[in-house]
């Protein structure tokens, strides 16, 4: 027999769910913040190395390189401070329970960098504490892009498709 959880069961819930590590969060974060030629640049990699072909790589690679190499989070933390600063604004001094209401009141109408910025401010910090909270709102923000592309109609036909 499968035994239901119940919604408002938390602790329940809370034993089931799956926390997504920090080299996951950092690699959505950096996926959404940083294009492929920027992604390279902060690995120390030309735009032209093969892993750029396969941008999913190229995000996990750098987001495990971020967090074994101090020279690369340094890069990283640079150029995604500077890519989502203004938007960071709003989250930079709240606390992790603040930054996870802020995401469950907004996740449906705040865009993907404004989610990557309220990510990013917990994952910047580098504590265990603030990683479960973004492991857990780095694994909702994979449901709300989901939901958001399959809510996307398709582009028109164009003639390189031949539709």
């Amino acid at each position: 027999m499968i035994e239901l959880i119940k919604p408002n069961d938390d602790d329940a819930l809370a034993a089931t769910e799956v926390v997504a590590s920090r080299e996951e969060i950092l690699r959505v974060v950096f996926a959404i913040a940083l294009d492929t030629t920027e992604a390279a640049r902060c690995a120390g990699w030309s735009q032209d190395a093969p892993v750029t072909r396969w941008p999913s790589t190229l995000y996990r690679v750098l987001a495990s390189a971020a967090l074994h190499s101090p020279l690369v989070w340094r890069r990283c933390a640079r150029v995604v401070d500077h890519a989502l600063g203004d938007l960071m604004i709003a989250y930079r001094h709240h606390s992790p329970v603040e930054l996870a209401e802020a995401f469950v009141e907004g996740r449906e109408s705040m865009s993907g960098d404004e989610l990557a910025a309220l990510l990013w401010c917990l994952v910047r910090k580098r504590s265990q504490s603030c990683d479960l909270v973004a492991g857990r709102l780095g694994v909702e923000l994979e449901v709300v892009a989901a939901r958001r592309l399959h809510s996307v109609p398709p582009p028109p036909p164009t003639a390189a498709t031949g539709q």
